[in-house]
């Protein structure tokens, strides 16, 4: 077979996106908290754009729409001083609360004299995690400071002394026996069901550990309640480092019982247009400089409308999840409805992609708490009378209650509960479903949750 070299055309299409789409698909994606930083890099970078923070009492971006009136009923608040009074009160800037770090370095400082050791206990808080666990290399430390390794092992040991109670363990298992060692001392039995029999406490395994410690079933029950006293990361009893989690959107009922919703953007500056140079100064500069200026101002437009299309587009799609799951947004989880992108998709006529990118990332703030937008979309399980739906979520949060109301002395197979899903709410579901269910929401099987009593 000959083989040659042959040019040919060929026809096809591409989609080629333009600056704007490309720009307004990467600000749609961006939850405020990396938009606000987004904006400031931009503003830096060019002197058309001018930013200024706003106020507490200033009013939030408006976001109207004249044409989107399918629902009267729904109320758009602008500006509402009761949401904004109730956002304040929510979301207390956590910045000049003492994180864990500050807490652990103000007791370095005076629990610890010698320098070389404080430097080292330093280092070491530096790799105390958000739980207070201790999640740094030992060997590393050492070879850093040039001492031995049982020396950063002291410094270690003295910190494990400090408040809270368990901080700087490496482990759940080391962090309980610091807490019984300095909480109950005495309870040698509390101590030798953690250190020796803690893969079967995890795993309830209550027969097991009560034939080792040679004690009936109820007494490791009776252990077990004392350990619930204890903190398994103490850590948790701090503010983490600021990165709370801020709402990108608000739901709330008005005192005339209507929806109400406010894209919350307080975070975020105001951007403006601004002309630093004059017209007639641009005329007699030379062209390279013309065109560095046109750059800019199209730049400084094209973000500016990239914004606005921001906020409508997180307005449509969060008015909608909104009013399908008003039920939700009124008595809880167990009126969630199924909902789709598809569905949303269509009813503001934007591609189902779109909604992806839109509720990337973002949470929405609502009557029964705080959700990331992903949290409403769910599929459904069909009642027995098959005209309605209930959502996967919905159906997790019956079995959990199901689970929360069992006795536990007999709790119930994943078959019983199906059973009883079934019975109660008419909804009929797979032994296997509510395996999957129970897993996902890390709720032990029926013989690790049995309980011992006298």
């Amino acid at each position: 077979m000959k083989l040659e070299a042959r040019q040919f055309l060929q026809q096809r299409q591409e989609l080629q996106l333009s600056l704007f789409q490309q720009q307004s698909l990467q600000i749609l994606q961006m939850p405020s908290i990396e938009l606000e930083q987004y904006v400031i890099q931009e503003a830096e970078n060019n002197p058309y754009l001018e930013i200024e923070y706003k106020d507490n009492e200033d009013e939030p971006i408006s976001v109207r729409e004249q044409d989107y009136n399918r629902t009267d009923r729904f109320t758009d608040l602008s500006y509402n001083p009761e949401i904004s009074e109730w956002v304040e009160k929510q979301f207390i800037n956590v910045r000049n609360q003492e994180t864990l770090s500050n807490h652990l370095m103000k007791q370095l400082q005076i629990e610890i004299n010698d320098p070389m050791e404080v430097q080292i206990g330093e280092s070491i808080i530096a790799s105390i995690d958000s739980r207070g666990y201790f999640t740094g290399d030992m060997e590393e430390i050492s070879k850093e400071f040039g001492v031995e390794i049982e020396t950063v092992e002291k410094v270690l040991k003295k910190i494990q002394g400090f408040d809270p109670s368990g901080v700087g363990a490496r482990n759940a298992r080391e962090c309980l026996l610091i807490q019984i060692e300095q909480l109950y001392p005495e309870n040698t039995l509390l101590k030798k069901l953690v250190d020796e029999y803690f893969d079967e406490l995890t795993h309830r395994q209550i027969p097991k550990i009560a034939r080792g410690l040679k004690i009936e079933p109820y007494k490791v029950e009776e252990l077990i309640n004392l350990l619930k006293t204890l903190n398994l990361f103490p850590g948790h009893l701090f503010p983490g480092e600021p990165n709370d989690i801020i709402p990108d959107v608000i739901v709330k009922f008005t005192k005339d019982d209507e929806l109400a919703i406010e894209i919350y953007d307080k975070r975020l500056p105001e951007i403006k247009y601004v002309e630093p140079i004059k017209k007639e100064q641009i005329k007699i500069l030379p062209k390279e400089e013309k065109e560095q200026i046109k750059k800019y101002k199209d730049s400084a437009i094209r973000l500016i409308k990239c914004l606005e299309l921001r906020n409508s587009t997180l307005y449509k799609v969060a008015k909608e999840i909104a009013i399908l799951q008003e039920e939700f947004m009124r008595k809880g989880v167990d009126y969630l409805k199924p909902l789709t992108y598809k569905i949303i998709a269509d009813r503001i006529n934007i591609h189902e992609s779109t909604i992806s990118r839109c509720i990337a990332g973002k949470y929405m703030s609502t009557p029964q708490g705080i959700f990331e937008f992903r949290y409403f979309f769910s599929g459904g399980i069909k009642t027995n009378e098959g005209e309605n739906e209930k959502s996967s979520r919905t159906v997790q949060s019956i079995i959990k209650r199901i689970i929360d109301e069992e006795d536990k002395t007999k709790p119930l197979s994943d078959q019983q509960i199906a059973e009883l899903i079934q019975q109660k709410e008419g909804i009929k579901i797979a032994r296997r479903t509510i395996s999957k269910y129970r897993e996902e929401m890390n709720i032990p099987n029926a013989f690790e949750r049995k309980v011992y009593t006298k």
